[in-house]
């Protein structure tokens, strides 16, 4: 299943050391983005293998830490928890960094969550309820600037995926 990781701090630390386009090592280096006053850790999965590997396997998060996956063009995305062993929030969200909905997923699941939006340019796992726990709901805007800095460090061309 795909996953996304998001840190709650306000922490602008650069990541470290980022590896070259469509390496897998990319997914170890997580990325600051602000979400509203809160900053949180992603890691960027945009190839098609990031994307389909996302967070199988993990089985734990750190809070605040998840996985972003993102698309080239807006469209209905779902997705699916097979081989991952832990509960995660989903959100769908906006090329403008809008929150357009929030879904729990359970674990190792093998149904899958899709959006009710055909909008959805990218998507953020975290640990199940950890938007609730962190007051962040459907509305609310992950920074695009902040996207665009991590998936450029990344070496993607980042106004492919966030304009």
């Amino acid at each position: 299943m795909m996953g996304a990781v998001l840190l709650s701090a306000c922490d602008a630390r650069p990541p470290v050391a980022p590896p070259s386009a469509g390496s897998e090592a990319g997914l170890e280096v997580l990325f600051p983005v602000r979400v509203g006053m809160m900053a949180i850790h992603l890691r960027l999965a945009t190839t098609e293998l990031e994307k389909a590997r996302g967070l199988m396997g993990t089985l734990q998060l750190k809070e605040g830490e998840g996985m972003a996956f993102f698309y080239e063009a807006d469209q209905q995305m779902s997705f699916w928890m097979k081989d991952t062993p832990l509960d995660l929030d989903i959100a769908f969200v906006a090329a403008d960094g809008k929150i357009l909905e929030i879904k729990t997923m359970t674990a190792s699941d093998t149904e899958t969550t899709a959006s009710t939006s055909s909008q959805v340019r990218l998507a953020v796992e975290m640990s199940a309820h950890w938007f609730k726990r962190s007051g962040i709901k459907v509305g609310d805007r992950l920074n695009p600037d902040d996207l665009r800095r991590g998936l450029t460090a990344r070496g993607f061309v980042a106004t492919r995926y966030i304009p």
